[in-house]
């Protein structure tokens, strides 16, 4: 267990000299806007693997230099929310980063596999997996949960080399790497703009028109704000299905809005009702040229089946370039590109995704 910054320090130090760090981190998200650190987890490519306690207060500059060298590989297993995390514990914009899981689906595997499944598949270790549950914010830390939390990094190494292995073997290497870079993108890290969260709320069975999306737009944009000063978790204040449902029902008085909430005090309920109450107003008034764009278009019958057969020969395709084809593309993706093959903000529409299917889906499955 790392304790101090000076051995922070000199293991950061470490695994740059090596041009290798795993990277992992445990942590608690039970009444915060964000979660509570307790443990990032560091790996050396023999194995090699320590843990820094975050509740120590420990001087994160060490960390944040590795994540930012170029010459150091920083391996994660599905590393996007580690990556989140640790943005905002360092303030570093990772670079060179190598993800095992994301690496799986062009090493003949399928996407989406657990740290538990690949090591067992790769390695043939057998990872116990007795502390999903565990609560990380108890010192000391048992046997047990060090044990758990080390086993994240220590085999990150091994589980690296196969893959590469695999990937040199089925000639998908190149495109693997060409994946990798999207992490790259100092985009990915910081926070949500609020007037973007609308995009990520789910909407359920409800349907909603131009103006209703405006609305949805203005109360998630509300959710997020409020989330924030006040250091909730957005779902305490309006679970996704109320904003749907507010956004849906334009024709009732705003100051009368119904939403689900966990909000104990009822000044903050009262409050957050009357911001809500107010994002509606001004949204039901906007013109149509400053609705939002509908995320869900509806598509013609010759498109969507088109997409149908576009999707089968996705996947004999995939099968036969060994990479899984969920990576390729979504049934989202494929259809968006039959409609519009011109498009080239779409993932069909450049690098080996183009070069793999793209290109021929857009010749066979013209509409």
């Amino acid at each position: 267990m790392i304790r101090n910054s000076i051995e922070l320090k000199d293991v950061c130090g470490r695994l740059v000299s090596g041009g290798f760090a795993a990277l992992d981190t445990e942590f608690v998200w039970r009444s915060t806007n964000r979660p509570k650190l307790a443990l990032v987890q560091l790996g050396a490519e023999d194995g090699t693997s320590w843990a820094e306690d975050c509740l120590l207060a420990l001087d994160p500059a060490p960390l944040a230099d590795l994540l930012r060298d170029p010459a150091t590989v920083k391996t994660l297993h599905d590393a996007q929310q580690d990556l989140d995390h640790l943005y905002h514990y360092t303030g570093a914009k990772p670079v060179n980063v190598f993800d095992t899981q994301l690496a799986a689906a062009f090493a003949g595997l399928p996407a989406g596999m657990s740290l538990q499944k690949l090591v067992a598949e790769t390695l043939d270790v057998c990872l116990p997996k007795t502390e999903t549950t565990t609560d990380w914010m108890q010192r000391p830390l048992t046997e047990a949960q060090m044990a758990y939390a080390l086993d994240d990094v220590r085999y990150l190494g091994e589980v690296r080399t196969e893959l590469l292995a695999r990937a040199d073997k089925l000639g998908t290497r190149a495109w693997l790497e060409e994946e990798m870079a999207r992490y790259d993108n100092p985009d990915l890290y910081g926070d949500l703009d609020p007037e973007e969260a609308w995009r990520r709320v789910k909407c359920g069975r409800v349907r909603l028109d131009g103006r209703g999306f405006a609305v949805l737009r203005a109360l998630a944009a509300v959710r997020e704000r409020t989330a924030r000063d006040w250091n909730l978790p957005k779902t305490w204040l309006a679970d996704d299905l109320s904003l749907a449902e507010m956004a849906a029902d334009l024709e009732s008085d705003a100051g009368r809005l119904r939403f689900r909430h966990r909000l104990r005090n009822r000044g903050q309920r009262d409050t957050l009702a009357s911001f809500f109450a107010t994002a509606v107003r001004a949204a039901k008034d906007l013109p149509e040229e400053d609705w939002p764009e509908n995320p869900r278009p509806h598509y013609m019958k010759e498109v969507c089946d088109a997409a149908t057969e576009a999707l089968e020969w996705l996947r004999a395709r995939a099968e036969e370039v060994h990479v899984d084809a969920s990576v390729i593309a979504s049934r989202a993706v494929l259809t968006a590109w039959i409609d519009n093959p011109e498009d080239m903000e779409n993932p069909l529409a450049r690098g080996w995704r183009h070069a793999v299917a793209g290109r021929d889906i857009a010749e066979k499955f013209q509409v």
